[in-house]
């Protein structure tokens, strides 16, 4: 295969599975810059082993189980003994969908703005609104008391809110349930 056709396959496949795990990634990395870190050693392996002429049957799985060993290693180094796989699922692409309003801002736009703030508070809204966490549970999972994350959810929804006026009404994250 050639260079050409190599990076062209390749750019597919960034294409189609980063979102997935990206979000995996976020979720389980203790910060966001250790999460893109190895999000770009896993593409890199990639590309290099497509360079090299290996054939990988199923990419996604592949980049998954490659972002698990970067985790393990990043946590690893730092002598952390906690598994990784307790806890918290790959978010669901139904449940993010959820979140996009048709005639409000896109996710991508949202979480753009939460990646501004702290990463407790991007993690709060990841497990809240991705995967529909309840407070007490995301509470739970991110080993905080339950009025730290209210008052953090609360203070980056009327932050949001301001940035993101739409009109007469604020879409963005209007739920359906009692939170």
């Amino acid at each position: 295969m050639s260079e050409e056709n190599v990076r062209e396959r390749f750019e597919m496949i960034y294409s189609k599975t980063y979102d997935y795990i990206y979000k995996y990634l976020i979720i389980k990395a203790d910060s966001r810059e250790t999460a893109e870190d190895i999000l770009q050693s896993v593409y890199l392996r990639l590309y290099k082993h497509m360079l090299a002429g290996e054939r990988i049957l199923d990419p996604k799985h592949y980049l998954l189980r490659s972002a698990k060993h970067g985790l393990t290693d990043h946590f690893r180094a730092k002598k952390i003994t906690d598994s990784i796989d307790d806890g918290i699922e790959i978010i669901d692409e139904k449940a993010l969908d959820s979140l996009e309003n048709d005639d409000g801002f896109t996710y991508e736009e949202i979480l753009q703005c939460l990646k501004e703030s702290d990463e407790v508070t991007y993690r709060i809204f990841l497990l809240h609104f991705g995967h529909d966490y309840t407070i007490e549970k995301t509470a739970k999972t991110l080993g905080l008391a339950e009025s730290t994350v209210k008052s953090k959810m609360y203070r980056a929804l009327k932050k949001l809110r301001k940035q993101m006026k739409e009109g007469e009404r604020y879409a963005v994250f209007g739920r359906n349930k009692e939170i």
